[in-house]
């Protein structure tokens, strides 16, 4: 078993409140199997303790911008056990917080090729697609909401609606 070990923080920054200065996210305490995302805005610092899990040896959480300038937050298990993952959470700035307002999970199992799947979901909306191994993706509703960053944490349950069952 390779053990993780200290990751380096990582930043991106993108103006998601619309004040004209960027934010600076940065991925923090990536050496205890979650990672909290820190958001320093003109003087103001947010923490979001717990937010990410960390797996090993490349399998540290990722930050990125999308092509609108939303901050995508991804953790992944790609390298160990049969059951891999990618969850990918979206960072908008709605109703003046910083909130997760999209959940993107994709999985697939090493030795039963069939069980694979993506589910995305806009949290905003309550509203998704779901896509298992081949049949046609379909349209499907969430009750997960879009909440403050700091309210989100990396063990929160997989919505019902991306259950790959």
């Amino acid at each position: 078993m390779l053990a993780a070990g200290p990751a380096k923080a990582q930043s991106v920054a993108s103006d998601l409140d619309g004040d004209g200065r960027a934010e600076t996210f940065t991925l923090t305490g990536m050496d205890d199997g979650r990672a909290d995302l820190t958001i320093d805005s003109g003087g103001t610092r947010i923490v979001a303790r717990d937010i990410a899990w960390v797996g090993g040896i490349g399998q540290q959480p990722e930050l990125t911008l999308a092509p609108n300038g939303s901050v995508r937050l991804t953790s992944m298990n790609e390298a160990i056990g049969r059951n891999r993952w990618r969850l990918t959470l979206t960072i908008a700035h709605r109703d003046g917080a910083y909130r997760v307002a999209g959940y993107t999970y994709s999985w697939y199992d090493t030795l039963n090729l069939p069980d694979r799947g993506t589910c995305d979901l806009n949290l905003l909306t309550g509203r998704g697609v779901l896509t298992i191994a081949e049949r046609p993706e379909s349209a499907v509703r969430t009750d997960v909401r879009a909440r403050p960053v700091t309210e989100w944490k990396d063990d929160a349950p997989r919505p019902s609606a991306c259950r790959d069952g």
